[in-house]
């Protein structure tokens, strides 16, 4: 099967676990160290009472699905998360692959579907000879004139009772078509989860890339005017400000570097899973990142989702089907195949008068027919017998499997829902923080404009508002990936199930 590694954007097949083959990072999660920015933007906004009124911060965005914009329509701009999910499950080489392995299957079920129809061979041959004359029991040769002879004979076998051979091999087929089909869903999953990755990391890029434009903006205002009072001998020179200032400079475009590389990141990935030509701009109809909202469920019914739809489960539940069809298989070929053999055949060389010789095996009879019942049997049953003790073995191998599978995949999702559920909390938590933070900057700057404040003050509302609106960001960024990796793990998009749509059991 086909996966790749958590958090690299699939450029080829893995198994729906993380074995990725190449892959072109998306958008992972970028460790920012958000105060650094603050920190920064503070001290750049109040290195002089006579700067112009800080940037006005923006309110958190209201909460609203992500992907929820007019889908993109053909020869547009912009790209919709619908649109790119669709055109990925088109072009990408993983579904391409997944498809291909669902044509061999299919067509290995063919094969023993029509396993039931009889087997025919063909043997025909014409040669030039001397001319023969006479009768097949009197004839003479004329070696100085051409003749010609020609015979043709068609055999036919047909399976008449198999011992369950061709049932067994049919129901393997079947089972493998189950098997093609989980790995279908689980490569359209992985691909899915790394479109969530890039797509949702390219968003964040564009935020944070905001961010950074006006941050720049305040450092060159700072350091131009630092640099004019040091060489005016201003007293209002401070040297200590300054040496700060430039510290923060270094540690600004570390993180403005860091900003361009995940924007890079997100829309290679982008480009690469949407398999179009390099140098292609992928620009995204939504504007904001936004969280995605949804009725959650609890961590028992997401389990009993994933006992029923997870693809790694149906790949191990159907692959015990096949298991124990082949072994029954092995088990048949212990036993003979009851046949019919028919075969007819028809020879001519037209200067023997009364071709129709006494002799059976006389070459120039022009035909014969016949049919019987045979008995087909290969008699190393010693071999056969332990070869069918082999596939039990490797059937009951796969079940064992399985139920270590069901396990990990529970563990899994258990840990996938409560850090889903706490992320959505803490979205709520830090947009309510990041208004906070607006609040008690507008009013620190409103007093420290006016005379009655000091830098200090002004400085740690800065600081506090960005770390708050960084990390909001970062937040939303994350539950909207968590989203789209507990819906693979669950195998259905957890945004469109209730609990009506949740399986009975424990």
């Amino acid at each position: 099967m086909m996966h790749c590694t958590h958090g690299e954007a699939v450029v080829e097949g893995g198994d729906g676990d993380g074995n990725c083959c190449t892959a072109q990072r998306g958008a992972r999660r970028p460790g920012w160290g958000a105060a650094l920015i603050a920190l920064g933007l503070g001290l750049v906004a109040g290195a002089g009472r006579a700067s112009a009124a800080p940037p006005a911060p923006e309110d958190a965005p209201a909460a609203e699905p992500a992907g929820e914009a007019a889908p993109a329509t053909a020869g547009a701009a912009t790209w919709t998360w619908d649109a790119v999910v669709a055109e990925v499950l088109k072009t990408h080489p993983l579904m391409k692959a997944a498809k291909a392995d669902l044509a061999t299957f299919e067509a290995k079920l063919s094969q023993a579907d029509w396993a039931w129809f009889p087997a025919f061979k063909l043997e025909a041959g014409a040669t030039i000879t001397p001319q023969v004359t006479g009768t097949p029991l009197q004839s003479d040769t004329d070696w100085g004139t051409i003749g010609y002879f020609a015979s043709a004979k068609l055999e036919m076998v047909q399976p008449v009772w198999t011992f369950g051979k061709i049932e067994a091999l049919k129901r393997a087929a079947a089972a493998g078509l189950d098997v093609s089909r989980a790995q279908m869903a689980a490569a359209r999953w992985e691909l899915v989860y790394r479109i969530g990755q890039a797509y949702m990391g390219k968003l964040l890029a564009r935020e944070l890339r905001g961010i950074m434009d006006v941050g720049r903006t305040w450092i060159d205002k700072a350091e131009e005017r630092m640099e004019r009072l040091r060489e005016q001998d201003s007293m209002e020179y401070d040297q200590l400000e300054h040496l700060r200032l430039k510290t923060r400079l270094a540690e600004f475009y570390m993180l403005d570097a860091e900003s361009k590389l995940l924007e890079t990141r997100s829309a290679e990935g982008l480009r690469v899973l949407l398999s179009l030509p390099p140098g292609a701009e992928v620009t995204l109809s939504e504007q904001a990142l936004v969280p995605t909202r949804f009725e959650m469920l609890t961590a028992d019914e997401y389990v009993r989702l994933a006992m029923a739809n997870e693809p790694t489960l149906q790949v191990g539940k159907a692959g015990i089907v096949a298991q124990r069809a082949l072994a029954d298989s092995k088990e048949a070929e212990i036993w003979p195949d009851l046949v019919i053999v028919g075969s007819v055949a028809v020879a001519d060389a037209p200067e023997i008068e009364n071709q129709q010789s006494r002799f059976a095996n006389d070459p120039y009879n022009t035909s014969s027919a016949g049919a019987l019942l045979g008995l087909r049997w290969n008699l190393d049953v010693p071999q056969r017998v332990f070869r069918a003790d082999e596939a039990r073995a490797k059937a009951l191998k796969t079940e064992y499997d399985v139920e270590v599978q069901k396990d990990l995949v529970e563990v899994k999702v258990r840990q996938l829902a409560q850090d889903l559920a706490n992320k959505r909390e803490l979205i709520d938590v830090l947009a309510t923080a990041q208004k906070a933070a607006q609040g008690w900057l507008t009013a620190t700057w409103d007093t420290y404009d006016a005379g009655f404040g000091n830098f200090r003050d002004y400085m740690d509302a800065l600081v506090q508002f960005y770390t708050r609106k960084v990390g909001y960001l970062q937040m939303v960024y994350d539950h909207n990936v968590l989203v789209m990796e507990l819906s693979r793990a669950v195998g259905v998009d957890i945004r469109t199930v209730t609990a009506a749509d949740v399986p009975a059991g424990r």
